[in-house]
């Protein structure tokens, strides 16, 4: 008998729902027990009636319901492969976001961007709210608080 055979008559002693899905009456049911008797010199019927005997059944689901929170599925996760970067003067943009650099008056050199979110079926896109980075003393950009 092959390890396939043997493990699959086990599988459906444990799993009521196998059992049910191709147990007695399936012709699935019919070769697995043919090859498992005619391994082992066994009489076919025999050996379905003891198989039979120790199987339980219960019904395959046919409705599943599955409780999705919206909010978790509205906005697609951002791909870190999809961020590379273009330049466009003192501008750069990714996928998923976009920053300039600016200079406004009595203010420092400073950065604005924002991040570019794609609903999950992708027919709308907005904007998140602006927000400003200043270079700290390492020029690594740090974002602020206006």
């Amino acid at each position: 008998m092959s390890a396939a055979v043997n493990h699959i008559l086990r599988q459906m002693q444990r799993d009521a729902r196998l059992a049910w899905l191709i147990g007695p009456g399936s012709r699935t049911y019919e070769l697995l027990t043919e090859e498992a008797a005619s391994a082992n010199s066994l009489d076919p019927a025999e050996l379905q009636r003891q198989h039979e005997a120790s199987l339980k059944f219960e019904p395959w689901p046919t409705e599943l319901k599955v409780e999705i929170d919206p909010q978790a599925i509205l906005l697609l996760p951002h791909e870190e492969t999809l961020v590379r970067w273009f330049g466009e003067e003192n501008a750069y943009r990714s996928a998923h976001y976009y920053m300039q650099r600016m200079h406004d008056g009595p203010l420092p050199h400073h950065w604005w961007g924002y991040e570019i979110r794609t609903a999950a079926l992708g027919f709308e896109r907005w904007n998140s709210s602006p927000r400003y980075y200043v270079p700290d003393d390492f020029g690594t950009l740090v974002e602020v608080h206006p």
